[in-house]
């Protein structure tokens, strides 16, 4: 019969205290929802978002892609209104779009379906953002592929156009 040392016995006694340290000691805090809301909002407004976008089925590398937001605010329920300023071709339009946003866990999505924008076409898109990048899917009557980028806050303007230029 084999004997139980000193050392197996302090090691048996242990194992529990060992498991203990491996369980998570309870859930993250996550942040509510006003929280939230308030910091997507602060990511979005007076913001750049500066990426590529690619068309599927068309060969090649993807295209620039920019869209420059003025403020960003809660509407009613889950949409939001993005004062936008559109870029498409040498085409400019500056309007008040009112988005869906919803939330995948503290992950806010754009969520689009058939959304008519006057003059540029109707489009499906789910773009998340995720700190400072997004990255998601769009499709239109046409054509459809993939979204992705960073996003930048534009420095407010100054009295002194040279502190403009850091």
């Amino acid at each position: 019969m084999k004997r139980i040392t000193p050392f197996a016995i302090g090691l048996l006694m242990c194992l529990p205290l060992l498991r203990a340290a491996d369980e998570p000691q309870g859930k993250p805090a996550t942040p509510d929802k006003a929280e939230l809301e308030k910091k997507f909002g602060q990511t979005m407004s007076h913001a750049r978002l500066i990426g590529f976008y690619s068309t599927t089925g068309q060969e090649g590398p993807p295209k620039q892609d920019e869209y420059t937001m003025g403020e960003v605010h809660k509407g009613e329920g889950d949409k939001w209104v993005f004062n936008a300023s559109l870029q498409f071709g040498k085409q400019v339009m500056n309007v008040p779009l009112e988005i869906p946003v919803l939330w995948a866990g503290d992950t806010p999505v754009i969520s689009v379906t058939d959304m008519t924008i006057p003059g540029m076409g109707t489009y499906t898109a789910r773009v998340m953002i995720s700190g400072d990048h997004y990255a998601g899917t769009w499709s239109s009557a046409k054509h459809g592929g993939y979204m992705w980028g960073r996003i930048d806050q534009i420095p407010a303007k100054t009295s002194n156009p040279n502190e403009q230029k850091k």
